[in-house]
């Protein structure tokens, strides 16, 4: 594809309502934010002008969660200004996802709003000609896109709200020449490699020397303090709270999850960046500690080493291009599938008129497996970002009770046509999981899935769900092992190319083996586990910390 026209298309749908309005909201800010320098300057200006007319057809929990999805994506500065403008929380989340160059965000500096610059400011970002600036977009001031809230502004900025159309092409103008100069610098800018320091006679320095251990302490927070190995420079002041993003130093998501969690963690990935010495890859194993005293968390103590040969060579690498590319062909492939599910929709429903029960049981049909499509791209893209670290972290509380309602909810088609019963068992008191709605749902409902298609006609597949009680809680749900799947080892179901004999019809779109590993995946990075034994499936998941339950447990139905 040598022409780039996704936003092209997107504009070329009229305006939707409700559920569709979000959907294209996402898909412009999405497009926007990834690849500002390959987009001419009158494309960002249509996309900022659909995302304008959308503003109020789009509830702000979804613009809010479309812009915590772009989660250091966001390279696009004329987007980060907009959104700036918005509510305080949208602005918060921009900002948050930004990844923009110091020069990128010293241009666009003057055009964000107050809130933005504060926020800038308060991560260390210095502009040497800070002035006092209203939030200005292409499209008006922050009480414009809020659609008549209260007024935050000054009087003074009140005013200048108020503009004729001179001053909105003005502000216009101001946007495209932003985004010129930042295509002009990403054109134009170099990139500089980095060499090992060497000695004069060609052989490498002290910093380029073997180093197999580091033995390490943090704080609270999560940042290095102190380091038993290499130059204290080099590894003092790297966090291990925060998932690596793009190239910079961090853990994965498994090592961030157990940092949140307060959890021992064992050979996480962890990449440094710098001196030869420590750069690449390690594998970092660490327990927390606490105060003698007080009892509370005082940071990690552990050690990072090298990872051996194996540990290298069963390593998937995807790099930031080949992964934006990835997830660029998941978007060209969601947008086609999208429309067919719709006119199917349409032609099943009967919504333009009559059609004949063939014509409309075709249609079903097409729309079932464009579905089953549209959900394997999902769970490629899950994967994706859960190997990048690009995963948002999970923070919320869901009730179990909930979550088994909502099992219900989506698994009744699947045990129906399958003809196989579901019993799930309680051993009461359950805590709420740590985690929010949507993450636990997408891991019960991938795990429970792949289960019900490895079963046979008429099996009954039987769950557990027990909270156990410790320094920290966990919930355990054991599921009985498919019969069809009973014998199989571990490492064979676990297999990405690992399928279902016989069923290929019926199940998942991307094999069983890459199903399971997603929920294993998944569950890692939120401080859980998967484990496979010989007559069941346990998941555990971080349980809620405080209860008002009694540890006494009693079997529930």
């Amino acid at each position: 594809m040598r022409f780039d026209d996704r936003l092209n298309t997107v504009l070329k749908v009229s305006l939707p309502e409700g559920n569709a309005a979000a959907t294209q909201w996402r898909q412009v800010i999405d497009l926007l934010a990834q690849k500002p320098g390959d987009l001419a300057n009158q494309d960002v200006q249509a996309g900022l002008t659909r995302l304008n007319a959308l503003h109020t057809r789009v509830s702000e929990p979804d613009r809010l969660a479309a812009v915590r999805s772009l989660n250091g994506r966001l390279r696009s500065a004329p987007l980060l200004v907009y959104l700036s403008a918005d509510s305080d929380s949208i602005c918060d989340a921009a900002i948050a996802a930004a990844d923009l160059t110091p020069e990128i965000c010293a241009d666009a500096f003057p055009r964000l709003s107050r809130r933005a610059q504060e926020l800038l400011q308060s991560q260390g970002f210095e502009f040497a000609d800070q002035k006092p600036a209203a939030a200005t977009s292409a499209f008006g001031s922050k009480s414009d896109l809020a659609g008549g809230g209260a007024d935050k502004s000054t009087p003074e900025e009140s005013r200048e709200s108020v503009s004729s159309n001179t001053d909105e092409q003005n502000e216009g103008s101001q946007i495209s020449a932003l985004v010129e100069k930042i295509a002009d610098y990403q054109r134009n800018r170099t990139v500089e490699t980095l060499r090992p320091a060497t000695s004069e006679s060609g052989n490498t320095g002290f910093f380029a020397e073997s180093l197999e251990a580091i033995r390490f302490e943090t704080d609270e927070s999560g940042t290095i303090v102190w380091t038993e190995g290499p130059p204290v420079g080099a590894i003092v002041g790297v966090t291990i709270a925060q998932p690596a993003f793009d190239e910079g130093p961090g853990p994965d998501a498994y090592g961030a999850a157990a940092f949140r969690q307060r959890m021992p963690m064992e050979n996480a990935r962890m990449r440094l960046c710098g001196a030869s010495i420590v750069a690449g890859d390690w594998r970092m194993s660490a327990i927390p500690y606490f105060s003698e005293e007080t009892g509370r968390f005082e940071g990690y103590r552990g050690i990072m080493r090298r990872p051996n040969i194996a540990e290298d060579a069963g390593r998937s690498r995807i790099d930031l291009e080949r992964r934006e590319q990835l997830q660029q062909l998941i978007h060209e492939l969601r947008t086609p599938l999208n429309a067919v599910i719709g006119f199917s929709e349409i032609i099943e429903q009967q919504l333009f008129g009559p059609a004949s029960f063939e014509y409309r049981s075709l249609a079903r049909n097409i729309m079932d497996e464009a579905r089953r499509l549209l959900a394997g791209f999902e769970d490629l893209d899950i994967a994706v970002k859960v190997d990048s670290g690009q995963l948002p972290d999970s923070v919320g509380s869901t009730k179990a009770d909930w979550l088994f309602e909502r099992m219900t909810q989506r698994l009744q088609g699947l045990t129906q046509s399958k003809v196989v019963d579901l019993n799930i068992s309680k051993a009461e008191p359950i805590r709420p999981f740590a985690l929010d709605g949507e993450s636990v749902e997408r891991i019960f409902a991938r795990l429970l899935s792949a289960a019900i298609i490895s079963c046979e006609n008429g099996e009954t597949l039987k769950g557990e769900l027990r909270t156990r009680i410790g320094v920290q809680p966990t919930n355990q749900f054991t599921l009985s092992r498919p019969s069809r799947i009973k014998d199989i080892a571990e490492s064979i179901l676990l297999d990405p190319s690992q399928g279902i004999d016989g069923e290929v019809g019926e199940s998942s779109l991307l094999g069983l083996g890459f199903s399971l590993r997603l929920v294993r995946n998944l569950a890692q990075a939120a401080g859980g586990s998967l484990t496979i034994n010989k007559d069941n499936i346990a998941l555990t998941l971080p349980a809620a910390t405080t209860s008002k339950s009694t540890i006494r447990e009693t079997e529930l139905e």
